[in-house]
């Protein structure tokens, strides 16, 4: 029983984040004060799966196809599901947040779409330890806006919602700076 865990265990909490990217935009638009709370808990338990599937994975020495292509679908859904739904949600201060929003969700489209392209010819474009931090970022700054959003308490603090704003900026940054990272390792490929 113990090796049949140890080698589900990474491909069970991938598929966590996978249905916690459906679930929590639908407590962000739909759900009531519960909701609110239990979107960033919810998010956040996600956001620590992405970090133990492939510790797991990599520990009982059971990486597989499974993991090594839905974990980066996963990561995705997951920030841009929540940044899509807060913004639906009117939630952000569009002022300050819709263009670092919309880089950080136009990047990862595009790039998930060009990994796949140069898929197709047997080519691999590699994780960097910066596309790692990206995705870190890009959950911290999320998470701390559903923090921000579940807290009443919190809503009158232009303090804490301008070191909101500031992250996702700099998860922006970084989003953009991995772009370009991606696109060279592309470019030497052709």
């Amino acid at each position: 029983m113990a090796k049949i865990i140890q080698k589900t265990l990474p491909n069970i909490l991938t598929s966590f984040r996978c249905i916690s990217a459906l679930i929590v935009p639908f407590l962000i638009i739909y759900g009531d004060e519960i909701g609110a709370i239990l979107a960033p808990v919810i998010f956040i338990i996600a956001c620590f799966t992405d970090f133990f599937d492939g510790y797991f994975a990599r520990k009982y020495n059971v990486v597989s196809n499974y993991g090594r292509i839905i974990d980066p679908i996963a990561d995705k859904m997951l920030v841009v599901g929540t940044l899509f739904a807060l913004c639906s949600e009117n939630f952000f201060n569009y002022h300050y947040t819709f263009i670092p929003t919309f880089l950080i969700i136009i990047r990862e489209i595009f790039i998930s779409g060009l990994r796949e392209q140069v898929a197709t010819n047997k080519n691999i474009i590699h994780v960097s330890i910066l596309a790692k931090w990206k995705t870190t970022f890009q959950m911290i700054a999320c998470s701390s806006y559903l923090i921000l959003r579940s807290h009443e308490y919190f809503f009158n603090s232009l303090v804490v919602e301008y070191i909101c704003i500031m992250l996702i900026w700099f998860a922006a940054f970084i989003t953009i700076i991995t772009c370009y990272d991606y696109l060279k390792q592309v470019w030497s490929k052709l």
